[in-house]
């Protein structure tokens, strides 16, 4: 009897063991995605090294950016995006998710973003942006979840899910002498037939060079709407962006971009056809929107690849790359909590006709869930590409030389944390359009 006991006792404790093994490696997991990639790097172009001919870039990392004025745990770093000289970034920090679940209306939203700004490589914070709204909070993530900023720095949007009972917004503030103010009321997108508050707005948020066009994700509402400014007023253009060839619920809207004219738009959807996920490409001519082609799915991707997690487009829209940090869910070789490895796709327009440029974009390391993050240069000749490693986040540096890609560079902040977001630019005057989540 007394062995049976002792036998019992012991098969607990391994079991309770086990469990807080797991439990431990989750937290882990969730500090990582809350504390996200704080660290700002800036490029120069650099000659190429060795007998290859494709571009190379060096990077230097800055000091890490931390907004004062925030409440509680800020998740800084969430989303991020830089102006075309790199001398404006913001930063968004939504906070926890749910953070603002049972908020009333008369408390102000939990997310907020920050912009820093860079003189004589100083940085130096210059505001805490938080957009007016008198509607409860709901689920999902709070003002922060995304971000972006046109090219001279002096606007700049912000999304929020949680807004409205999850219906979600998004908010345009400009810039006058270092002073920022919102600009009109908060954005969100309607139309006829829709229900009454699409789900989601402000998941993903990309801005147009000058500024005067923006473009909104509600992944709950399954497409992605188009605000433009005249004098300072916003208004939607045309009809939500809905893809056709959508299998299942595709979660359209989880990532947008715009070209550097505000008439090229790219719309992801990591869930298409059982999570094997898509993107949507739409183009603009005499302000009306039309689905340009089919949607963009890659020849390569193996399993739940999750493609459109992430997308970004190069200045001229004729580049595309998409990310996939489900990919090849099966490839054990890992390490433990890691996740897929992912992939990231390139795709190229001539002629109005899109095509796969190459094979995926993968790691030659051990890189977990890559894709979760990407971004383009304007001349889409270089690729960051976000995921986690074994001490926290990484972004990998890719460049095309003739058509071909090649990996470039391992970039990991010393703070550790994961690229939610990455921004990325080519030189001082070229111009990173979108900001991704």
């Amino acid at each position: 009897m007394i062995g049976r006991i002792l036998l019992t006792l012991v098969i607990l404790a391994i079991t309770v063991f086990v469990l807080l093994v797991l439990i431990g490696l989750w937290d882990r997991h969730e500090q990582e995605i809350t504390d996200s990639l704080t660290r700002i790097y800036e490029q120069y172009l650099a000659s190429p090294a060795g007998p290859s001919s494709s571009p190379r870039a060096t990077f230097r990392e800055q000091p890490k950016l931390v907004g004062t004025g925030a409440v509680g745990s800020s998740s800084q770093g969430m989303s991020v995006a830089l102006s075309a000289d790199g001398n404006t970034v913001i930063v968004g920090g939504p906070g926890p998710n749910n953070a603002d679940r049972e908020r009333p209306p008369s408390i102000a939203p939990a997310g907020a973003a920050w912009v820093f700004t860079r003189s004589s490589e100083l940085w130096t914070q210059q505001a805490k942006l938080v957009g007016t709204t008198s509607e409860r909070g709901g689920g999902l993530w709070s003002q922060g979840a995304s971000v972006a900023m046109s090219a001279d720095g002096n606007t700049a949007i912000i999304g929020g899910p949680s807004d409205n009972g999850t219906t979600g917004a998004a908010w345009v503030f400009t810039r006058s002498r270092d002073v920022w103010t919102q600009q009109g009321k908060k954005l969100v997108g309607s139309g006829v037939g829709e229900p009454q508050f699409p789900l989601g707005q402000g998941m993903s948020v990309a801005l147009s060079a000058n500024g005067d066009t923006a473009i909104v994700g509600g992944w709950g509402a399954e497409g992605a709407w188009v605000f433009t400014s005249s004098g300072g007023a916003w208004s939607q253009e045309g009809k939500k962006l809905v893809g056709s060839g959508a299998v299942g619920k595709p979660r359209l809207g989880m990532s947008v971009a715009l070209s550097a004219d505000g008439n090229t738009a790219l719309v992801g959807g990591w869930s298409d056809n059982n999570k094997t996920g898509a993107a949507w490409v739409f183009t603009r001519r005499g302000g009306i929107w039309t689905q340009q082609g089919k949607k963009l799915v890659a020849a390569d991707a193996v399993g739940s690849a999750r493609q459109g997690m992430s997308v970004a487009l190069s200045a001229d829209g004729n580049t595309a790359i998409v990310g996939g940090p489900g990919d090849n869910p099966w490839d054990r070789s890992r390490p433990f909590g890691l996740g897929a490895p992912g992939a990231a796709w390139v795709f190229t327009r001539s002629g109005g006709v899109w095509t796969q440029q190459g094979n995926k974009l993968v790691s030659s390391s051990a890189v977990g869930r890559l894709g979760t993050s990407v971004a383009l240069s304007a001349d889409g000749n270089i690729a960051v590409v976000g995921g986690f490693a074994e001490d926290g986040g990484v972004a990998l540096v890719f460049t095309r030389s003739a058509g071909q890609w090649t990996q470039d560079k391992k970039l990991v902040g010393t703070a550790g944390g994961l690229p939610l977001s990455v921004e990325k630019r080519s030189c001082k005057r070229s111009y990173r359009p979108s900001a991704q989540r």
